[in-house]
């Protein structure tokens, strides 16, 4: 949900002209100073802004910008005049005045934000300020950002400063006061109805208030008694809504409620014949008051912070609509619609913070087709991260600067984000080449909004310096699924060393919000004492620099390149103790960039041992999966080795933190999990080294397609539990994998990712199904186009998706290319269907031959390859894989002795109920 409320600020910032905004998010402006700017260009290798206390500031500048706040404030545009110097442009003058200066102003406030010698004045006799500019009106607001240059003339006295240019760069118009008092309209009502997409609110009787704006009325505060009515179109959210509320749409009641529209269509939206004028009500109208403070803040609003002691709210753009609805069984509930998003049509439970509903609405999918990708929507691509950060893990807190290399894709582009965890401030923003930018802190949403310095059009690239410092969370290794936990926890039988785990789900750096491969480099110092393995190749004792040298404080520094593309970097503090590193060497049909690839192991000092032996089966890991993708990602992998309660791990790019186990008994706590695989120990670090091709070389183009990452990574490690344990191994993985599809099928189809599981926080569900019926769909698509067919597309789809993001079509269009027949009934079902088939079947002998017969009961029809076994008296065993690709499919096997045993699916590879005639 924050992402989406982010993305359309962000929308709306980009596709102003200087910047009106539109959006559904709640931001602040980050106030810490930012001093000094470099002349240099924005491009690779110009170095960044300094970050460093300004000088005392001049007190004729400091003086001559109160006279223009006092000019702004009493509208006095004239008196501008008295500010401006002789030497300036006229026709610039009186631009900027007509910009600035807007009838019925309130009230005003001028900010320095930063400054810099001109180049052309003598020391002390002319500075180029960057100015914030805020001004209010009765209704509405205004903030923007403008370049100033002033100078004072030789021989005059110190507060003789004149402005000799001026230009507007960016700002933030659209900004509307919103208020519920006792002016506000007021209305009794009998039946009164809202009506949105897949919504229906009524309130049967009760009061109304109405928020209005400059622009009309925007919101509705609704008291009394009311019923919501959501009804999702598509057949999964039905399910998931089922899953919450028992019912495949949501009736239920509601004591208050806050609406927001768009001006021009309240009267298209709410039935007005139902409103009767009412007599004011003090109790009443306190109410409203409360409702329209706690809700009117979730949404669309701005916190100014030293700019305004008051909120600033943005509208709604025509067509969106937001609900937010206090029910009585079911707590607060968000319903949104919105323009910027793929999918627009969002039901959130605020109080537990789960998604319950998100989907494209009919119209939506007329224009944007079945499926999408994220990357169609980014306004930016990242290129390069530099990050500079100084962790301490005992305090969980960061202090960074990160130089971030972007290039605009919008066709123009204004204003852009920045996810950031909420915990961290920022202390400030600057372009490499244009100094000081304006910034607003997303309230609760873990983002930036950025005001660029001009607007940006497509291929334009731009250099951010962004520093911020503070508290951040770590992340937990239980699981690579958005939910951890759904274990019970026994005591350890001793205290597991810390880790200071920081990677995707932390925010601990400055990104874009859309999923996107970057280089990077990441100088991280940790305390004495302290070990870091990051996202990188680790550079070694003879490369490092006298940078490395001249900024080592306090502790050790730590500095990685990666120099392949990242989906997201990460890093682990810990107290390491490297235990064993090897270099692989050339060995018969290697993969390329195999040889030469460097493998280490760090591990906690009491897991030394363990992460000694854990060397050779992490090289014949990679080895296999060399062999099978025929390639390697990245040039080194080091496996970090942590003690845990639980076992699990997280596989960022270039390392892999692996949980071991310090529990009395951790096997007890979750063998009866979907990850658990008793006869294969190594399961752990096969899953999470497979993540270093699936989910990092190989990435998911939006939620949807996670199980592209996880459904590959597990079925690589059941082929490597069938290389390195043998065939029952595999047999018990597969058996795995089909018990827990047909148990949790009914929570939804694979595509739903993430949500599996969320709306009920049962995590083990996403793992059930992302995780272990994805890796049994992708071993059917094997048994149904062969293995050769199979392994080659595997090869192909990496090649052509390598440091991109994939989706579920990319790997249909290989697969019928290599396959040479049409795969979209078979996907379809599997990963966009949540049903399990059911299948008759029934088999007689006959001399020299096995007749099988099959029958799939009801629709829809599935691909499903089935393996029929048959064992002769003499004890030998054949296997044939028949495809059910009709609803009735015989076959007949010839038998090569007396038939002892014939049977159906007996290696649990068809995912299916079958049952015999």
């Amino acid at each position: 949900m924050g992402v989406r409320l982010v993305f359309l600020l962000a929308c709306a910032l980009a596709s102003t002209s200087p910047a009106s905004a539109q959006g559904r998010v709640a931001v602040r402006p980050d106030k810490a100073a930012l001093a000094g700017r470099s002349a240099s260009a924005d491009r690779p290798g110009a170095a960044g802004p300094a970050f460093a206390q300004p000088a005392p500031a001049p007190d004729g500048i400091e003086l001559m910008l109160a006279r223009l706040e006092t000019l702004l404030q009493t509208g006095d545009s004239a008196g501008f005049a008295s500010l401006v110097g002789s030497d300036a442009s006229s026709q610039q003058v009186d631009q900027f005045v007509a910009d600035l200066f807007r009838p019925g102003v309130r009230r005003a406030i001028v900010n320095e934000r930063d400054r810099t010698p001109l180049d052309d004045a003598a020391p002390g006799a002319g500075y180029r300020l960057v100015v914030e500019l805020f001004t209010e009106t009765e209704g509405r607001a205004r903030i923007g950002t403008a370049l100033v240059d002033v100078r004072r003339p030789a021989g005059s006295d110190a507060n003789a400063w004149r402005i000799t240019a001026a230009e507007g760069l960016t700002g933030v118009e659209g900004l509307y006061r919103l208020r519920v008092n006792s002016l506000t309209p007021h209305f009794a009502t009998r039946g009164l109805t809202i009506t949105a997409t897949d919504l229906l609110i009524t309130l049967e009787e009760g009061s109304v208030y109405v928020v209005e704006s400059e622009a009309g009325v925007t919101g509705l505060v609704l008291l009394g008694r009311g019923i919501m009515r959501f009804t999702p179109g598509p057949p999964t959210e039905q399910g998931q809504l089922r899953i919450f509320a028992g019912s495949e749409s949501l009736v239920t009641g509601f004591d208050s409620a806050f609406i927001r529209v768009h001006p021009s269509e309240y009267e298209e939206r709410v039935s007005l014949g139902n409103l009767t004028p009412a007599q004011p009500n003090a109790r009443e109208l306190r109410k409203a008051q409360d409702v329209f403070a706690r809700d009117s803040q979730e949404s669309f609003s701005l916190d100014l912070s030293e700019l305004s002691e008051e909120p600033w709210y943005l509208l709604p753009r025509p067509g969106e609509v937001l609900a937010e609805v206090h029910t009585r069984r079911h707590g607060a509930l968000t319903y949104s619609r919105s323009m910027t998003q793929t999918e627009d049509v969002t039901l959130f439970d605020r109080d537990r913070r789960r998604t319950v509903s998100m989907y494209a609405s009919a119209e939506r999918m007329a224009t944007r087709g079945e499926s999408f990708n994220e990357d169609d929507f980014r306004d930016y691509d990242v290129l390069d991260y530099n990050i500079d950060a100084t962790v301490s893990p005992e305090l969980e807190s960061i202090d960074g600067l990160a130089r971030i290399r972007v290039r605009i894709r919008a066709p123009s582009l204004a204003a852009l984000t920045l996810r950031l965890a909420d915990s961290l401030a920022v202390t400030g923003v600057a372009s490499v080449a244009h100094g000081r930018l304006l910034h607003f802190r997303v309230r609760n949403q873990d983002s930036i909004i950025v005001n660029l310095p001009r607007t940006f059009v497509r291929d334009a690239e731009l250099t951010l310096v962004v520093a911020y410092k503070g508290p951040v969370e770590p992340q937990n290794v239980e699981d690579e699924s958005l939910q951890a936990g759904g274990f019970d926890f026994e005591e350890p039988w001793i205290t597991p060393e810390a880790n200071f785990l920081l990677s995707g789900r932390s925010l601990w750096y400055p990104q874009n919000p859309v999923s996107d491969y970057a280089t990077a480099t990441l100088r991280i110092r940790v305390p004495e004492g302290f070990e870091c393995v990051a996202s990188g190749d680790p550079r070694r004792g003879d490369e490092v620099t006298l940078r490395d040298l001249l900024t080592l404080a306090e502790g050790k520094t730590y500095v990685f390149t990666a120099s392949d593309p990242l989906r997201y970097l990460a890093l682990v503090v810990s107290r390491f103790v490297r235990v064993a590193e090897t270099t692989l060497t050339a060995g018969d049909g290697d993969a390329p960039g195999l040889t030469g690839m460097r493998i280490a192991i760090d591990a906690n000092p009491r897991q030394q041992r363990a992460g000694r032996d854990l060397l050779r089966d992490v090289e014949a890991i990679v080895r296999f999966y060399a062999s099978l993708v025929g390639d390697v990602p990245y040039r080194s992998a080091t496996v970090a080795l942590v003690e845990h309660e639980l076992p699990g791990g997280h596989s960022p790019g270039y390392f892999t933190v692996l949980n071991n186990p310090v529990a009395l008994d951790s096997r007890s706590m979750w063998r009866d999990d979907p990850a658990a695989f008793t006869r294969f120990p190594e399961f752990f670090i096969a899953h999470e080294l497979a993540h270093q091709w699936w989910g990092q070389a190989v990435g998911w183009r939006n939620y949807h397609e996670q199980w592209l990452s996880e459904g590959f990574a597990q079925y690589f490690a059941a082929l490597y539990a069938r290389e390195a344990r043998g065939e029952r191994a595999f047999q018990d993985m597969l058996r795995q994998f089909r018990k827990w599809a047909v148990a949790e099928s009914d929570q939804g189809p694979i595509y739903l990712g993430y949500r599996l599981g969320h709306v009920k926080a049962k995590p083990r569900v996403f793992r059930a199904l992302v995780y272990n019926k994805g890796a049994a769909v992708l071993h059917m698509l094997r048994r149904l186009v062969g293995k050769d067919t199979f392994f080659r597309a595997v090869r192909r789809f990496y090649k052509e998706q390598k440091f991109q993001n994939a989706g579920t079509n990319d790997l249909r269009r290989v697969f019928e290319a290599e396959s040479g027949r049409p795969l979209d009934r078979f996907f379809d079902r599997w990963i966009h269907g949540a049903e399990v088939p059911r299948v008759r079947y029934t088999h007689t002998v006959s001399a020299g031959a096995v007749d099988v017969r099959f029958e799939q009961i009801g629709d829809p029809l599935f691909d499903i390859p089935v393996t029929v076994t048959v064992t002769y008296a003499n004890g030998r065993v054949q296997e044939v894989v028949v495809p059910l690709t009709e609803r009735r499919v015989e076959s007949t096997i010839p038998a090569a002795g007396a038939v002892r045993q014939v049977q159906i699916n007996r290696d649990h590879a068809a995912i299916a109920h079958f049952e015999q005639y």
